[in-house]
């Protein structure tokens, strides 16, 4: 009768012992190094930094769109041992371009310096932005602003000196 017992506390033992081996924890590390190197394969996650806290990644940083926040949700989703995805990646569209509007303001600024009584003023324009140097005569200031404004820049700073 004791040996039966003792047989029967030794396979229970045994199999509590290979149900505790076989359930073994997962390292939030590792799942952290893992999620880390699914994100650096698409350049646009570049901005994006994860931490994992108990098979919960958390992400954080930026994107430049709706997509691709989505996109970095469901791809770290995906990632084996994840349990969850707290998403705190913002939005934040790129710069714009002002290459364009900077050709046409410069190619308009300098059609403009051309006419008479505008010859002493110069013009600098960046990222849409007009700044005015020079010297020019009281008379033909208005007409000078007025002529700039109609090539709709952002802004006009005049530091041009009336004469």
């Amino acid at each position: 009768m004791k040996t039966i017992r003792l047989v029967s506390v030794l396979a229970l033992m045994l199999a509590v012992g290979g149900v505790a081996t076989s359930c073994k924890k997962v390292n939030d590390a590792d799942v952290q190094t893992a999620v880390q190197a699914v994100l650096a394969l698409n350049p646009d996650f570049s901005g994006v930094s994860v931490s994992v806290m108990d098979q919960v990644a958390t992400l954080s940083g930026t994107v430049k769109d709706e997509t691709s926040k989505s996109l970095a949700d469901s791809t770290v989703a995906a990632v084996e041992h994840v349990k969850s995805v707290v998403n705190n990646i913002e939005v934040v569209p790129p710069a714009p371009d002002f290459t364009a509007v900077d050709s046409l303001l410069n190619t308009g600024l300098a059609d403009l310096f051309k006419s008479k009584g505008f010859e002493a003023v110069k013009a600098e324009v960046k990222e849409g932005i007009v700044t005015l140097t020079g010297e020019i005569r009281k008379r033909d200031l208005p007409a000078l602003l007025e002529r700039v404004d109609s090539l709709k820049p952002n802004q006009v700073i005049n530091n041009i000196t009336v004469k």
